[in-house]
């Protein structure tokens, strides 16, 4: 048999996630109010959107070809079945008819094909191109020496084909971005589509249509009637912004029904007798970014130094109240690539620090504060503001870097402005978490050609191991690969890493369907299930 087929029946799909008893039947109807902690910006387009609360609403009103289920593994969506080569370099997908946009229009493989041709233009202005660069004839379109893409092939209305140039071993799960509406769009010059009014105001085929975006105060949808997949059980869905000191407050209230909620709010949250919370692992990590075009920064011992410095296991126990794993490379504990073999802890040492420093060249001013030729070692800090642990992160570290000679300068800024600051590369270090896809591919973020590469990070074993990575389809030889990639990242450090993610999610009693055994998406395995959960009385 030269190609594998692949289908799952419809009935898999609609099915529900829990076993549903007897006297848990599904009721329609009902207000979900989903708390969050930072406003999301208003891009809310699948293919151009790099903020995580974007997402939050991409997620409810788009679906992919695919999305991802609780165990990690791809699953129908748009498209109802799929066919891989036996050479792996073609994958051809099978739509369901009938898919249709929010405004009516049915979705076709020609809304798929203008989906990705987008994100290959060269006038695309967003970061996935990278995802995509294997197909073939991407690097020719992308550079104008050619006027399409022979790698996306509609082949009727409901098929399309995608062929890659060699082997690329993410390249299914690449496939859950959001179908965008090619008759709203196609009209719109891609260099143009970042300003478009239809970011604000998206329309996909997801279970919820987009109803109002307010600033700092919430996004609210409505369920769509006529989604293929069954009406939503709830009718409306809120996205509540909500400061982190009051979350306690808004969820004894019942003016939210699930967030995520800070380590030092567990016990507190707990003791509410109508909130169910969940611990689970999540595919993330903290990190603190270097920024590598600085000369300071670009010396490894001085980036060693800084994490020898911090005590971050003091972080986890006492901010993070235990809530977490000290992280020392980029790939977390929930990812089947993640390993501790080889990778230096980096444990607390402020004599070794202090000694690397020393060896370095910087040695203490009048103030204390240690300096070469000339400048001062001291930096600021870019801290994006809406999270309590991550202020108090913050203030250690700052008192850890005095410690050794190290001047700390703190910004705290409103989330957007911070990641304005870093796009524009606008910064000496800054923190921020970052979620890996089901697909632990490092391409996107620290391949040197990458536009979120923010260090500026280049280092010739490091691309080599990422390309490598992304040829090799043996589950078990990749893993060796991304072994060895954490290995030269862990060396070289042009980030320091935090800690691996560990979420808590609060969840009201009331509702009813979610994942009881949360995997790495959580208990709503990544907002796909709000579509399938029901409110009880």
């Amino acid at each position: 048999m030269k190609k594998q087929l692949v289908i799952v029946l419809l009935l898999f799909v609609l099915s529900l996630s829990v076993v549903v008893s007897a006297q848990e039947v599904p009721v329609q109807g009902g207000t979900f109010r989903y708390g969050t902690t930072v406003n999301p910006r208003g891009m809310f387009n699948p293919i151009l959107y790099t903020e995580t609360y974007d997402g939050y609403v991409i997620d409810v009103v788009y679906d992919g070809l695919i999305e991802i289920d609780a165990n990690l593994q791809p699953q129908p969506k748009v498209a109802k079945a799929w066919e891989v080569s036996e050479d792996g370099l073609e994958i051809t997908f099978y739509l369901h008819e009938g898919i249709r946009f929010h405004d009516g229009v049915e979705l076709t493989a020609e809304d798929v094909a203008y989906t990705y041709m987008t994100i290959l233009h060269p006038d695309y202005t967003g970061v996935r191109f990278g995802t995509f660069n294997m197909l073939v004839g991407a690097q020719e379109y992308k550079d104008g020496t050619q006027a399409t893409v022979p790698g996306i092939e509609i082949i009727d209305d409901y098929t399309i084909k995608f062929s890659t140039n060699r082997p690329h071993a993410p390249l299914l799960s690449s496939f859950g971005y959001g179908i965008l509406p090619a008759h709203l769009l196609a009209h719109i010059p891609v260099g143009e589509l970042e300003t478009a009014e239809f970011n604000l105001h998206p329309i996909g085929s997801g279970p919820f249509k987009f109803v109002e975006f307010l600033t700092d105060q919430h996004v609210t949808f409505e369920a769509n009637e006529e989604y293929f997949f069954g009406r939503p059980n709830i009718d409306t869905l809120v996205y509540q912004k909500v400061s982190q000191d009051t979350i306690p407050i808004f969820l004894q209230q019942n003016r939210i029904d699930f967030i995520e909620i800070s380590p030092d709010q567990f016990l507190q949250v707990s003791d509410l007798g109508h909130i169910d919370t969940y611990i689970y692992e999540a595919l993330s990590y903290s990190y603190i970014a270097f920024n590598l075009r600085q000369e300071r920064f670009d010396d490894v011992a001085v980036r060693q130094a800084i994490t020898y410095g911090f005590d971050r296991q003091l972080y986890v126990d006492l901010i993070r109240e235990g809530f977490g794993i000290v992280a020392n490379a980029p790939m977390p504990t929930a990812s089947w690539a993640y390993t501790s073999e080889g990778i230096d802890p980096y444990h607390y040492d402020p004599k070794k620090a202090a000694e690397m420093l020393s060896e370095a060249g910087w040695t203490p001013g009048s103030d204390g504060i240690l300096q070469k030729d000339g400048e001062r070692l001291e930096f600021e800090f870019l801290v994006p503001d809406g999270s309590r642990l991550t202020e108090q992160m913050a203030l250690l570290f700052q008192q850890n870097m005095e410690d050794i000679g190290i001047k700390v300068n703190l910004m705290f800024m409103e989330f957007s402005a911070a990641v304005d600051r870093v796009d524009a590369r606008e910064f000496d270090t800054f923190t921020m978490s970052w979620s890996l896809a089901v697909d632990p591919d490092p391409y996107s973020i620290w391949h040197s050609t990458s536009l979120w590469n923010d260090p500026g990070f280049y280092n010739e074993a490091s691309d080599r191991l990422i390309e490598q990575g992304r040829l090799e389809t043996d589950l078990e030889k990749r893993k060796e690969i991304y072994a060895d990639w954490q290995r030269v990242i862990n060396y070289e450090l042009p980030s320091m890493f935090l800690n691996y993610g560990v979420a808590i999610g609060a969840i009201n009693e009331r509702v009813k369907g979610i994942d009881a055994d949360p995997g790495p998406y959580g208990p709503l395995v990544g907002r796909q299930l709000l579509w399938k959960i029901w409110l009880a009385d």
